[in-house]
């Protein structure tokens, strides 16, 4: 079956990989202490090494890595464009990259389709990389220097990181140019997004960009241990659940009690995210009940959802107009890919098309979500993409894109 681009959306997006942290290969070494968490960020402190003998091996681990880098590349090149080429060991290096950072791409990587896709990346951002200003291109490397000195150099997993990368043989300056030429063709459109593009985009889409923190008890269509409920008897419960909160009962504790999903450890808490990221019912809820006030049940496809919201906000904050910004830009990125990839294109390779893998199966709906690698129990008031992860909007995620 052939696949388009919009098939495979952010899942081999290089915009999209070069926001992701290496914090899904460091939750590989703490399972149970991110599962406590909730969350797929730091993990406990690796041990430290004498600091002078840890200098000394940066400095041979960064000479080691210049060295491969500046090696001279003599394998095939596979596509031309104006201004550049890309050779099989360039295309070869960042696939390898972004299936370290995204391990669901494993089951891809080796189907034609998919490569096609990757190649068409590659020589989009290498053309937009060779288009870039001066100032474009300081903006994205020092960007890609950030990312690098957050998620390797001063990472508290670095020895583990480091057995992750030499595992899929990939290095660290291998990774550096990955991000470098994502966060160049990102700045190369995001530096044109004007104060009045921001200001329409929220005007015209402002529920999209409400923040709030919400808490919820979810009584399911499906108790904890995975036995069906009616409607009927769902709705009964959280009446009655909805009734002893009216009567003074503890939220959390009640949370704790009945909800039916990874909320309950935390008394149902969500956290302060977008809401444009939960289904329907559950995201009007989210902005239109009063803060600080329980709500009716609202019915979604989970059940019925008793919902608190804690705070909100709904107003163009400096991290809005960031996100605006960024979103903008990778609405350009995609519209580059699909209306002048193919005139900047002088030759490619096109690889064997294949068949989607029965299992697993490939995104039918336009994007595997950043989410994907979390490994967190989905808390069903928000949407669910095709990961199972819940909670989380599904556009593309852009710290830095």
């Amino acid at each position: 079956m052939q696949l388009s681009h919009k098939k495979w959306g952010k899942l081999a997006s290089l915009g999209a990989v070069a926001v992701l942290s290496f914090s899904v290969l460091a939750a590989c070494g703490d399972k149970a202490d991110d599962s406590a968490k909730g969350s797929d960020t730091e993990v406990s402190d690796t041990a430290k090494v004498n600091e002078t003998a840890d200098d000394t091996a940066k400095v041979d681990d960064k000479a080691k890595t210049d060295d491969k880098a500046d090696a001279k590349d003599d394998s095939k090149v596979i596509a031309t464009y104006d201004g550049g080429q890309i050779t099989e060991n360039q295309f070869n290096n960042d696939l390898n990259v972004l299936t370290l950072l995204r391990p669901e791409v494993a089951q891809y990587k080796e189907m034609g389709d998919f490569k096609n896709y990757m190649l068409d990346i590659q020589i989009e951002y290498g053309y937009l990389n060779s288009k870039a200003t001066a100032e474009q291109k300081a903006a994205g490397e020092k960007q890609a220097d950030e990312w690098i000195k957050t998620n390797i150099t001063d990472s508290d997993q670095k020895e583990q990181i480091q057995t992750f990368m030499d595992e899929a043989s990939v290095t660290e300056a291998q990774i550096r140019d990955y991000m470098a030429k994502s966060f160049v063709a990102a700045e190369y459109y995001e530096s044109g997004v004007t104060d009045a593009d921001i200001q329409k985009e929220f005007d015209a889409n402002k529920n999209n960009y409400v923040m709030a923190d919400v808490s919820h008890i979810l009584i399911g269509l499906k108790d904890k241990e995975g036995k069906e409920r009616t409607d009927a008897q769902a709705k009964k419960l959280a009446d009655e659940v909805k009734a002893k909160l009216n009567n003074g009962g503890n939220f959390e504790e009640l949370a704790k009690q009945y909800s039916d999903d990874g909320s309950a450890a935390k008394g149902g808490e969500l956290g302060n995210q977008e809401v444009a990221g939960y289904v329907e019912e559950f995201k009007d809820a989210s902005i239109k009940q009063k803060v600080g006030e329980v709500g009716s049940p609202v019915k979604t496809q989970f059940g019925y959802h008793i919902i608190r919201v804690n705070s909100r906000t709904d107003t163009l904050t400096d991290e809005v107009k960031e996100k605006i910004r960024k979103n903008i830009a990778s609405e350009k990125l995609s519209a580059f890919m699909d209306k002048e990839l193919a005139t900047v294109t002088k030759s490619k390779e096109e690889f064997a098309t294949e068949e989607v893998p029965a299992a697993g199966g490939a995104p039918t709906d336009g994007a595997a979500t950043d989410d994907a690698d979390k490994g967190t129990a989905p808390d069903q008031g928000a949407a669910t993409d095709k990961s199972g992860e819940a909670g989380t909007s599904t556009e593309t995620k852009t710290d830095g894109k």
